[in-house]
């Protein structure tokens, strides 16, 4: 069998680039807010014990955050589990109608906890890998293998019972151990911010360009899955960033609220239109939304660290 160390190495390189550019523009800008000398107590007049009470209050509500969103992440990975052991079911037994039913539904538990998936880079690039990102004599399991056979496009050839049941298998094994890893993950305060960027990023990247779901376009609902989770990371924070910077939440709040306003409009029954549906017009207010809510986002670990 070919060897996938190298795909799988170059994608570990480029996801850690990723989460640490991520940390890094957080630390930078940290470093930039006390280099410009900002007074961060509540007031001049606050005593060294009101100052310490403040911090340390805050720094609780950030401990809060963290068990928050950690046992956030481990429940849709639970969720994850199951609902990929339904759909592998069905797959195998070629029941298509039933698998394509639960494709994009029981993705969406992926695309909420994908910061926290690529962690583990073996599973990411099994379960997750599209076919343009193939290397040369790369093996092709996970969910975009199966949902080429669910959607195919013309001319394609269908797997047989045998390659499907080998698919389904693999599916099922390789997200057990993905839970069993994210089962021992905890997170901080900073992983939050930057997780909760790093979603919008994947939202910019491969959905609102209908690159992702290349053959279901179900493009939509993981778009809705990635603004999930960053949202749950902010409101993980949100208790400790309204001790930081009020200003900071009014504008998170809003933004948040006008994606979900936007993702609103294209819904369909308990999901979306398919993203092929969309006119180039709504596509565009869809990343001018995304746009306009990560200016802000990225500045959600520096505030609250603040």
């Amino acid at each position: 069998m070919p060897s996938t160390a190298q795909p799988a190495a170059r994608r570990r390189a480029r996801h850690t680039a990723l989460r640490t550019a991520a940390l890094a523009t957080a630390v930078a800008a940290t470093l930039a807010l006390a280099a410009c000398g900002g007074d961060t107590t509540a007031s001049p007049a606050a005593s060294p014990s009101a100052t310490k009470a403040l911090d340390t209050e805050t720094a609780a509500l950030l401990e809060k955050g963290e068990g928050t969103f950690t046992a956030f992440i481990k429940a849709e990975s639970e969720r994850l589990l199951e609902g990929t052991k339904a759909f592998a079911a069905e797959f195998e037994e070629g029941d298509a109608d039933k698998a394509r039913a639960l494709y994009a539904s029981t993705r969406m538990h992926w695309e909420r906890i994908e910061p926290a998936a690529e962690k583990f880079t073996e599973f990411d690039a099994k379960l997750d890998t599209r076919e343009a990102d193939l290397e040369p004599g790369e093996e092709w399991t996970g969910w975009h293998r199966a949902e080429k056979d669910l959607f195919p496009p013309a001319g394609y050839t269908a797997m047989t019972k045998a390659e499907r049941e080998k698919i389904a298998d693999a599916l099922v094994a390789d997200t057990e151990g993905l839970h069993r890893n994210i089962e021992t993950v905890t997170f901080e305060s900073a992983e939050l911010g930057a997780g909760a960027k790093e979603l919008l990023d994947e939202v910019a990247r491969g959905k609102v360009t209908g690159e992702e779901e290349a053959f279901s376009h179900t493009d939509l609902w993981d778009f809705r899955a990635n603004v999930d989770g960053a949202k749950a990371a902010y409101e993980a924070l949100r208790p400790a960033l309204a001790r930081t910077d009020a200003a900071l939440v009014a504008d998170l709040d809003a933004k948040f609220a006008a994606v979900d306003s936007g993702l609103a409009k294209h819904a369909a029954g308990e999901g979306f239109v398919a993203y092929t549906d969309l006119t180039p017009a709504q596509v565009h207010e869809l990343a001018g939304l995304v746009d306009a809510l990560g200016e802000p986002l990225s500045k959600l670990t520096a505030a609250v660290a603040a």
